[in-house]
């Protein structure tokens, strides 16, 4: 987890970080904070990798607010659009609603991300917020007013996880016909 978070934190595209973690110590305290999960690949070669992606769940917000989860997702490069971060989605739906949560929030889904934004409106998160000039990604196109490159925005998504049925089986989100 800790090579694949400081990977995608240089690539620059879907992490509001900047420095990598230092540390593995440094990682396992904002990622292995509260529950994590790890999805593996039993039979790892030469072209697919070990850990195909990893994700937490936490509170997004403390005290009064700390029903509403947050989490993060990371799928290694070598295997994006395998859809890996489907299963990790989904299972964030159902794990989030056992352990208690009430509801979930994700604060910057960037615009530029439609894999990403796709993803969780797929799997019935609804855009409940827009942040304008929210973020300095790599590979952004140049505003030509300024030189620099354009910010962009980021999305809120949120999803009502009390409406999750309590039969749920996130596989069914990887039904070969959808």
């Amino acid at each position: 987890g800790w090579k694949l978070m400081n990977d995608v934190i240089i690539e620059g595209k879907s992490w509001p970080f900047e420095p990598i973690f230092e540390t593995e110590e440094a990682f396992r305290g904002y990622f292995l904070s509260n529950a994590a999960f790890v999805v593996r690949n039993i039979e790892p070669d030469d072209v697919t990798p070990p850990v195909l992606g990893c994700f937490y769940i936490k509170p997004n917000f403390p005290g009064r607010c700390s029903h509403v989860a947050n989490g993060g997702f990371i799928v290694d490069p070598r295997v994006r659009g395998s859809r890996v971060g489907t299963l990790m989605g989904a299972c964030f739906k159902r794990y989030a609603k056992d352990l208690g949560y009430k509801a979930a929030y994700f604060n910057l889904v960037f615009e530029s991300n439609q894999v990403s934004v796709k993803l969780w409106e797929s799997l019935g998160f609804e855009r409940v917020a827009v942040i304008p000039k929210a973020a300095k990604l790599e590979g952004m196109p140049i505003d030509p007013e300024t030189g620099e490159p354009k910010l962009d925005a980021a999305f809120g998504y949120h999803i009502d996880l009390d409406k999750v049925p309590e039969d749920y089986d996130p596989l069914d989100e990887l039904d070969p016909l959808t």
